[in-house]
Order: C-alpha cells, then sequence, then structure tokens
C-alpha cells in the first residue's frame, strides 16, 4: 500500500514497486556466518559476533554479501544494520557509534547498488531497522522497562544516520510488539524532520503459526495500527517461513 499524501524527496522504491514484482536478498547474518569469521573481524573478543560492526572492522565481508545478492539479480539489498541501535549495540560497548555504523552501513550498501545499477533495473537499498531487544507492551518489568519516548529517540538516531547514509527505504522487520513499531515509526518521523528527507516506510512483522504476533496481536489488528500510521509497505518476515504467511497475506 502506498501513502497518497506524503512530500517524498526520494520515492523511486515506490514508483519500482508499482511497475513490477522487486526482488530483495536474503539473510545477511547467516551468509556472514558462512565466511567463518574470527574475532579479530569483528574488532576484538568484547565485539566479536556483532555482525553490524563489521561494516567498520571488516567491511569486505558485508560487502561480499551485497554483491551475491546483486550478483543474482536482487532488486533490493538490506543494509547490515539489523541490530544498530543504541540498545543492542550497548551489549558490546559500541552505544556511542550508531551515528557511525548505521551511516557506514548505508553507505557501502548505496555504493554496491549503483555500481550494479542500470536504467532499466535500478537496484534500492533498504535501511534495515530490527527490534531493540524490549517488549514494551508485555508486564515483565525488565523487558518493559524504556519509555515509548525514550525508545522513539533510539530509532530516531538510527534512522537518521540511515537516511544521511543513501538509504531509499526505511525498513522495519522482525517485529514482534506492535507498540515498538509505533515507536520506531515515531522514531522515523522525528528523523525525517531532523534529515529534511522524507523515504518511504516498509513495516514487517512476525507472526506465530497461529497468525499472532509474539505478544498476541492478530494481524488484522496490525494493519489497522499500521495503515493508521501511514505505512507504504507492509509485509510479513521471518519466524513461520511462507507456508503459514499465505492465510495472514489474504
Amino acid at each position: 500500500m502506498r501513502s497518497k499524501m506524503k512530500n517524498f524527496t526520494n520515492r523511486r522504491y515506490l514508483d519500482a514497486l508499482e511497475d513490477r514484482v522487486l526482488l530483495f536478498d536474503g539473510a545477511m547474518g547467516t551468509n556472514l556466518d558462512r565466511q567463518n569469521l574470527t574475532s579479530e573481524h569483528f574488532g576484538g573478543e568484547k565485539t566479536a559476533g556483532c555482525n553490524d560492526y563489521l561494516v567498520i572492522t571488516y567491511p569486505q565481508a558485508v560487502e561480499k554479501v551485497h554483491r551475491s545478492f546483486l550478483e543474482v539479480g536482487s532488486d533490493v539489498i538490506e543494509t547490515d544494520s539489523f541490530r544498530a541501535n543504541r540498545l543492542t549495540l550497548s551489549e558490546f560497548g559500541l552505544g556511542e557509534q550508531v551515528s557511525e555504523i548505521n551511516h557506514a552501513a548505508a553507505s557501502l550498501a548505496r555504493r554496491l547498488a549503483d555500481e550494479y545499477s542500470t536504467p532499466e533495473k535500478p537496484r534500492f537499498v533498504a535501511g534495515s531497522m530490527g527490534p531493540s531487544g524490549k517488549l514494551i507492551s508485555t508486564e515483565d518489568p525488565e523487558m518493559s522497562d524504556i519509555s515509548f519516548d525514550a525508545l522513539a529517540d533510539i530509532f530516531k538516531e538510527q534512522a537518521a544516520a540511515l537516511i544521511e547514509g543513501g538509504v531509499d527505504l526505511l525498513l522495519i522487520e522482525t517485529s514482534q510488539d506492535i507498540l515498538e513499531v509505533k515507536a520506531v515509526i515515531t522514531g522515523i518521523h522525528s528523523a525525517f524532520e531532523e534529515t529534511g528527507q522524507v523515504l518511504p516506510i516498509q513495516a514487517q512483522v512476525t507472526l506465530d503459526t497461529t497468525g499472532r504476533m509474539l505478544l498476541g496481536t492478530d494481524i488484522a489488528a496490525a494493519l489497522a495500527v499500521l495503515e493508521g500510521m501511514g505505512i507504504d509497505v507492509i509485509g510479513l518476515n521471518c519466524s513461520t517461513g511462507p507456508d503459514y504467511m499465505r492465510e495472514p497475506i489474504r
């Protein structure tokens, strides 16, 4: 679905999506794992396993994954920034490098997408924004110990860096808490104001085999919330796989 009223500064992705089916890339993490990277590639033991940090410490690994998908015809590649928000990066002591990491991830993907683009087949960059690790809708005191506004600010910081790095759209993915999705969208809109750029927003929730998000929100309720917040594209990813996605999509 597409917002008609937004004053986009870059709407190329939506225009292409209206014209044809666009093929996204595949998993970043899985393909990085296959490269048998050592702690040295990640910048040391403290940051070992932080795939997002590879855009700084060993971007060749990330570039290899991007190229592998572009070579076989992917129209859209996602930045290596799925867990690159302040909360998750702080687990590795990288909380102060949010902007640097996200900007580097976007710039790397942008350079490669442009390299493979042709007038007949332009390539696009989606700024990947995964969950914070919190579930603010739950009553669990450890998982919900952050305010909505604080969470929105965290995602604003990430979104602004991705925008400035050159992405074509912002992709909220693997979402399990609809309230967090609202916080991400709020943060993105704040980033639009800060950067002076307005890009498409694509939100993808994750459902279980019953068609509900982790905290019980069904797809109809999620759709109503997202439509009300002006999302441009809504989708599903992760968890059950395509077999169980047919009915929710229908």
